[in-house]
């Protein structure tokens, strides 16, 4: 079973690498031409953190609340349309139907304590990029969050959704 483990931690690490590399190359120029809210689908969200000890954590818990909160978003963006929102474990399967016209949301979560005029702040990064490179992190601005107090599930849901909306949404709300 730990072989397994091990395999799979392989696995998800070398696909955020290559995921990585093959959204640096850009938007296709046929792609470019298109408004964005054409071109995306449903919509499939993935949340990753770093854990502490390098390994990639996928936090479903996360994915399925910041889901839940965009699924209101987008049906408030198109007005009748109902476009799927799922998170990950939902999402549609690469057999089926659909799943060429989805857009894969990879989201991730960055946390570290940093030392700031001799006092500890906790930070987060909150941003990510999609699979197809339709949006890309070179292109995005996250959002940080910096305080003393520990930082809690909620306020990087917050920070996750806001990030959405200010990409994926608001190319919808341009339609």
């Amino acid at each position: 079973m730990r072989g397994f483990h091990t395999a799979l931690q392989f696995i998800l690490r070398s696909l955020i690498v290559l995921t990585l590399l093959v959204n640096s190359i850009g938007i296709p120029t046929a792609r470019a031409t298109q408004s964005l809210a054409v071109q995306i689908g449903p919509i499939c969200i993935w949340v990753f953190q770093p854990a502490a000890d390098n390994n990639v954590m996928t936090r479903d818990d996360l994915a399925e609340r910041v889901s839940n909160i965009v699924r209101v978003k987008v049906e408030a963006a198109e007005q009748g349309n109902k476009r799927k929102v799922w998170a990950r474990p939902d999402c549609i399967k690469v057999d089926q139907v659909g799943f060429d016209r989805q857009l894969m949301l990879q989201l991730s979560v960055k946390r570290q304590v940093v030392v700031l005029d001799g006092h500890d702040v906790n930070v987060v990064i909150a941003g990510g990029v999609s699979t197809d490179g339709l949006f890309q992190d070179r292109e995005l601005q996250p959002v940080i969050i910096l305080q003393r107090e520990n930082i809690s599930d909620d306020a990087v849901v917050n920070a996750l959704v806001e990030f959405v909306d200010r990409t994926v949404v608001a190319a919808l709300r341009q339609r």
